[in-house]
């Protein structure tokens, strides 16, 4: 074999050897938009499902927090102007609720189903609470209203911000797994 190749002529051998140059680089070349396809998987994963779950849930949190704030706001108002006003942000907050939900489960996948359904029962059985405390405060029993609020309510807000924080702390962790293999994939790339 070494005897056949030097007997070629110098021009042949450079087209050879420009050959597999070429060669090397699209196999290179090829590699490269590979592992850069694949890094922007992993990105575009990130920015378009797991961060938007952790904003979600992190909304999700807050408005609970308000939930409670204008229920409590409306058992403790002192003129009807504050009692109407309270319950108006109420019902805003709830309604803000129900669309965080439906937003979150649009951005789920199989893994998180349980935690969805964990959130969106503990809602259903807080917004029921909710329902019949308002019901009993408008017929004047104030205090099996602030009973169902300080008892049921309480549990069922401390479930429910539990599964918030696990829907946080699952996208967070995803999320931060994603951005450990986009750094990995770079690396790859780069070497």
């Amino acid at each position: 074999m070494i005897h056949y190749i030097r007997n070629l002529r110098i021009r042949l051998k450079l087209y050879i050897l420009i050959g597999v140059a070429l060669l090397g680089m699209l196999i290179i070349g090829g590699m490269s938009f590979s592992l850069m396809g694949r890094l922007n998987e992993k990105t575009n994963d990130i920015s378009t499902s797991w961060l938007p779950s952790v904003d979600t849930g992190r909304d999700m949190a807050a408005t609970l927090s308000n939930v409670r704030l204008n229920e409590l706001g409306y058992l403790t108002a002192i003129s009807d102007e504050v009692e109407t006003s309270s319950l108006q942000y109420l019902e805003m907050e709830k309604k803000e609720m129900d669309t965080l939900l439906s937003k979150y489960e649009s951005l789920i996948d199989e893994e998180e189903r349980d935690f969805y359904d964990s959130a969106f029962n503990f809602w259903t059985q807080y917004s029921q609470a909710d329902e019949e405390l308002i019901k009993l405060a408008k017929q004047g029993e104030t205090e099996k209203a602030r009973s169902i609020l300080e008892g049921e309510c309480v549990e069922l807000y401390n479930s429910l911000n539990s599964s918030f924080n696990d829907i946080i702390t699952y996208n967070t962790q995803g999320s931060a797994e994603e951005t450990a293999e986009s750094a990995s994939l770079y690396k790859k790339a780069t070497l």
